[in-house]
């Protein structure tokens, strides 16, 4: 994949500057289906992933913590400087609000670690996590290790095979950097010096190619694969979505290839969401006249 921005839903976005690797089928006898998340991984070999704050700050509240009695809550997450800002609740007698800001990197495991250089609740430094989460922090790391977060130490640690919810991403990070509002991983042999390349070019050929294998999507499966989805608007990268695919599938056209490989153009999926609004409003519009 080059210069995708791929909707895990519609409020977490992985911006992907480019990526090598495979789909890895979760059923040794079912392929991997689009219409079905939970029938494959990615695995990736080498590559380089931005993801915005407001997208880790949706992860970790709508998927990570999203369950009864979790300990943090409303947490928000912003950038200053190569730092990184977090803000939330924490549930201890009383909700109390909190605000760590850290550095971040990644580890020899290939996990993403956030070391803390500030702690405060209510406004009052504090010496360390234990001190802030208290006796709920055996709540939080038996609460978060199914989804991927845990302390370690003085160290908020995340596991990106995990937090992620499926399709999983399969691989190691070997480097993270802040840039802007993006939290940038490097995925395997992916060499550092290119990220600051792909994160102030983030345009021109914009597409997903499946190549070999066995993949299925909507009623079609393709043996194999010779697939290519491209771009409509190169200006901008490809918005695609995993719940909407097959919107931005009707919305497109396709072309076979002289090898039996088959090309389908699509336009972004913001574009779709924004038409779709816009035919609603029309459609309320006549009820109301009609009336």
């Amino acid at each position: 994949m080059q210069n995708v921005d791929f909707h895990v839903d519609d409020n977490i976005v992985l911006r992907i500057r480019t990526i090598r690797g495979a789909l890895l089928r979760k059923n040794p006898a079912k392929p991997p289906f689009f219409d079905d998340r939970e029938s494959f991984d990615f695995r990736i070999d080498s590559g380089i992933i931005g993801i915005s704050t407001e997208s880790l700050a949706n992860l970790l509240n709508n998927y990570v913590f999203a369950y009864p009695k979790a300990p943090l809550k409303g947490v928000s997450i912003t950038t200053e400087g190569g730092q990184i800002k977090m803000k939330g609740t924490v549930h201890k007698v009383t909700d109390l609000p909190f605000e760590i800001v850290g550095d971040i990197h990644a580890t020899p495991e290939g996990k993403i670690q956030l070391h803390p250089t500030s702690i405060k609740t209510g406004g009052i430094p504090v010496k360390g996590l234990m001190n802030l989460f208290g006796i709920e922090l055996d709540e939080l790391i038996k609460g978060t290790e199914s989804h991927g977060v845990k302390i370690d130490d003085n160290d908020i640690t995340m596991d990106p095979e995990v937090i992620i919810p499926p399709p999983q991403v399969r691989g190691k990070i070997t480097a993270i950097r802040i840039e802007g509002d993006e939290v940038i991983q490097v995925f395997g042999a992916a060499n550092t010096t290119s990220i600051a390349r792909s994160t102030s070019r983030r345009r021109g050929s914009n597409f997903m190619y499946y190549r070999g294998g066995t993949i299925r999507f909507g009623k079609l499966t393709m043996s194999n694969a010779d697939l290519r989805l491209v771009d409509k608007d190169p200006k901008t990268p490809f918005d695609f979505s995993m719940d909407h695919y097959n919107s931005q599938l009707v919305a497109g056209y396709s072309k076979n290839q002289p090898n039996l490989g088959l090309v389908v153009h699509v336009p972004d999926y913001y574009r779709i969401q924004a038409a779709a609004r816009k035919t609603s409003a029309g459609s309320g519009s006549n009820t109301v006249s009609r009336r």
